[in-house]
């Protein structure tokens, strides 16, 4: 009698269905990017202001108010183009994980400054935005997970 333990445990998803979720993750990052960046170029003075008060920033306030924006703008273009939409997946998930770490820091530190990060997600709590950013971070997880599993 012979067993055949070739069958993997997991969930099965279909190349297609793969491909859908990827996409997504991927439309989902531009639209964030590219929000936020707009919001954050619209209103740099303020942004920049903003940043001037972070203990972690401070002086560097001016290259950190565009240097954000223009990385959120280039990883959304990454992002356009299948041949690289992983590094930028990994980027997505890079800069997503640096934003959560420095809003833990902030509410670590008990800082109140308003957050600036654009349009409608300015009005989240620090916590929220925690919980918000780590969404993203799951998705990026996910995006590339899924996209190693091609076939």
């Amino acid at each position: 009698m012979q067993i055949t333990l070739n069958k993997q445990p997991g969930l099965h998803i279909s190349a297609k269905t793969r491909e859908i979720i990827v996409d997504i993750t991927v439309y989902l990052f531009i639209i964030l990017f590219m929000y936020t960046a707009a919001s954050k170029i619209l209103t740099v003075k303020a942004f920049a202001s903003t940043l001037a008060k972070s203990p972690l920033i401070g002086s560097y306030n001016m290259i950190v108010a565009y240097a954000v924006p223009i990385i959120e703008i280039i990883i959304s273009v990454v992002l356009i183009f299948p041949l690289v939409r992983k590094v930028g997946l990994y980027a997505s998930l890079l800069l997503m994980t640096a934003f959560t770490a420095y809003l833990a820091y902030m509410v670590l530190s008990g800082s109140k400054l308003p957050c600036h990060c654009g349009g409608v997600i300015s009005t989240m709590t620090w916590q929220q935005h925690i919980w918000f950013n780590l969404g993203f971070v799951a998705l990026a997880i996910i995006g590339l997970t899924i996209s190693r599993k091609k076939k």
